[in-house]
């Protein structure tokens, strides 16, 4: 049966805002020192997108560069993983699919917050397995920094806003294949990274009371329960997955991580037992870019033709919801 979880990433596209945010620039507008910023996240460098710059535009750049790679592919169907859709309410995919001129293909989001790519990934083997699609772009685009108050410290210097889109297809010669996986969730963390106002049980934000003003707009974070999660989930995850596959760790080459920040990337290298030049880090350079986040981590590695044959890739996503997802597989 493992077998039929056979396919191919034929190409993967990114796009970035124009503007990056350095922490010089964001240590003068916060009132803090960048030493104190690089000290509490590791991140150097993020991007905050423009008025115009939204997360259809993002998805769309970053999806007609991967089609421009991979001449000839034609999706027979689009998802999109975000937890910023275009509007509220309404589904982002199909907007992405109409501004690529594909024709009524099947597309939907899929909302998973940071662990949107490992599971939209393996939502899009499962219809490839199935005979349902022989052709999917995967698109991940999110642009947090959009509901970020001002001045929130904790949450500025770690979001930057990204996309990144992967061409997966499968033929009886696609080599790369699913070793193990694992996907879970806990609802009792749901209020840890969320905007207090806009979804359902609180549609408008009040006219006085505590959720008054800018705050109510914007994410509020509990940043200390969502480290411990990460930490704690993302080690059993990891231990999990290998064992499920009966891969031992040191076997692992290389480690797709979501990248929420350097010092939840450290804690978990410190807690299980794959080397730590094999674990790919780019949030220095981009932030956390939420379901962005491992597939522009992928791209960087495509890029520079990291991955071998053979090579036995881990990628694991953890956030809000709370949520966890992660698989082994098999370059």
């Amino acid at each position: 049966m493992i077998d039929r979880f056979r396919f191919r990433i034929a190409g993967c596209g990114t796009a970035l805002p124009r503007t990056p945010l350095s922490n010089v620039e964001l240590a003068k507008q916060l009132g803090v020192e960048t030493s104190w910023i690089e000290s509490r996240c590791g991140v150097e460098t993020r991007y905050r997108s423009e008025e115009d710059e939204t997360t259809l535009s993002l998805a769309v750049e970053a999806s007609q560069m991967v089609l421009k790679q991979v001449p000839g592919f034609v999706p027979d169907m689009l998802i999109c993983s975000t937890f910023t859709p275009e509007y509220l309410l309404c589904p982002t995919a199909p907007a992405i699919a109409h501004k690529l001129a594909l024709g009524p293909i099947g597309a939907f989001d899929l909302n998973a917050a940071c662990s949107g790519a490992a599971i939209g990934f393996l939502t899009a083997i499962n219809f490839l397995a199935t005979g349902f699609a022989k052709r999917i772009l995967l698109v991940c685009s999110d642009t947090p920094t959009k509901f970020l108050a001002d001045g929130d410290r904790n949450t500025r210097i770690l979001m930057g806003d990204g996309a990144a889109a992967m061409a997966l297809e499968t033929t009886g010669s696609c080599q790369s294949r699913l070793l193990s996986w694992s996907i879970g969730s806990d609802g009792e963390g749901a209020s840890f990274y969320s905007v207090p106002v806009g979804g359902s049980a609180c549609p408008q934000p009040p006219v006085t009371g505590p959720l008054e003003g800018e705050l109510a707009l914007s994410v509020k974070m509990e940043g200390r329960a969502l480290f411990k999660f990460a930490v704690a989930q993302g080690a059993e995850l990891i231990e999990s997955i290998c064992e499920k596959a009966s891969v031992a760790m040191e076997n692992v080459r290389w480690v797709l991580i979501h990248q929420a920040n350097l010092r939840i990337i450290n804690a978990l290298r410190e807690k299980v037992a794959i080397p730590a030049d094999r674990w790919v880090v780019n949030v220095n350079a981009v932030g956390n870019t939420v379901a962005a986040s491992i597939p522009l981590a992928l791209a960087d590695c495509l890029d520079r033709q990291a991955f071998k044959e053979g090579d036995i890739i881990l990628v694991v996503g953890f956030g809000a919801g709370l949520t966890w997802a992660g698989f082994l597989m098999q370059w």
